[in-house]
């Protein structure tokens, strides 16, 4: 109704809306600033969505689950003071990560398309984790600068003050010895923190404490050299990735490690959410594929087909050929 965010509604964190045939559920956010592309349908973790309204309660709307997504699933954007309530594909993505730092030593990746909101996925991963206590810390690695700085503004604007910027190695080191939490930085500058000797008095104390390394991108910037002294150095990481294009025998390509693929770096796949999947749901948008021709012919130029080239008739003319060729350079060799 129209006075739904104020008096009691106020504290409502999610709505319902149904017509028993279609349900989504969105978050509670004042009248004037709602979006209907901000309502979502509920999926199991094959993405298949749940619409109907019998099914949507028994999964969505089961007591422990429910409680899970309000208290942990829900985010407050600081900067535009608005609450965010993750989708499905996010909110299984997540929660495979914290299974997996929780009951074992293992890595993994997360295939999410772009445009899908991995970055919020990532937050919330990383926001989980720095709350356990088994985690001494969580860094967020990104391959260039300029992520740096974006994603560093997109985490605080999550929630404000939760990351600060390493504008250079020694302040990474030294966010690295403190009681910060949760680290964002560059693949480039965590390499230098490990590799040069003026940081290595610092960093050699952390090599056996629990921690997570959570990598944006990880298709672009881990196939090198950087990677394998990452896992050399810290003896009691886990590493997880995310990716939109992961890199699969078919379309890896060979350096001086070898052919490896994400799943050789990262090891198995815990949640995708591929473009199909995107395209479906109206997350991202469809593709146009034009074609644009390159070069216009003649006006009255009528374009033929032409005959394939017979290739063996034609090596049966070059053998010929070479042969007269040395027929001529023999009694000229000899000559000299």
């Amino acid at each position: 109704s129209f006075s739904a965010g104020y008096g009691l509604f106020g504290y409502i964190q999610l709505f319902v809306i149904s017509n028993g045939v279609n349900t989504k559920y969105y978050a509670n956010n004042p009248v004037n600033r709602r979006d209907f592309k901000q309502t979502f349908f509920w999926a199991d973790e094959e993405n298949k969505k749940i619409t109907q309204l019998s099914e949507f309660a028994e999964v969505f709307l089961e007591k422990c689950h429910l409680s899970k997504l309000i208290t942990k699933y829900i985010v407050l954007h600081e900067s535009n003071q608005l609450l965010m309530a993750l989708r499905p594909y996010q909110f299984y993505a997540v929660e495979a990560i914290v299974e997996r730092v929780a009951n074992t030593q293992k890595n993994g990746y997360i295939w999410h398309t772009t445009g899908s909101g991995k970055t919020l996925t990532s937050f919330k991963a990383a926001q989980i984790l720095t709350s356990s206590a088994k985690v001494h810390k969580v860094v967020f690695v990104v391959d260039r600068k300029d992520l740096d700085f974006q994603t560093i503004k997109e985490f605080n604007s999550f929630q404000e003050g939760s990351v600060d910027a390493t504008n250079n190695t020694q302040k990474l080191v030294d966010q690295f010895a403190d009681d910060t939490p949760l680290i964002v930085t560059t693949l480039q500058k965590l390499n230098t923190a490990i590799s040069k000797e003026r940081h290595l008095k610092v960093m050699d104390e952390l090599k056996n404490k629990r921690m997570v390394f959570i990598f944006d991108e990880c298709h672009r910037s881990q196939f090198g050299e950087t990677h394998r002294r990452l896992t050399d150095y810290f003896e009691n990481v886990q590493m997880f990735g995310f990716t939109g294009t992961p890199i699969f025998a078919d379309n890896s390509a060979k350096n001086a490690l070898g052919k490896r693929t994400t799943k050789d770096l990262f090891g198995e796949c815990l949640h995708k959410y591929v473009i199909t999947d995107a395209i479906r749901d109206e997350n991202v948008l469809k593709f146009s594929v034009e074609y644009i021709r390159t070069f216009k012919g003649k006006d009255g130029v009528e374009d033929i087909e032409v005959e394939a080239i017979d290739t063996t008739e034609q090596m049966k003319k070059m053998q010929t050929r070479t042969g007269l060729v040395i027929q001529m350079i023999c009694p000229m060799m000899a000559a000299q």
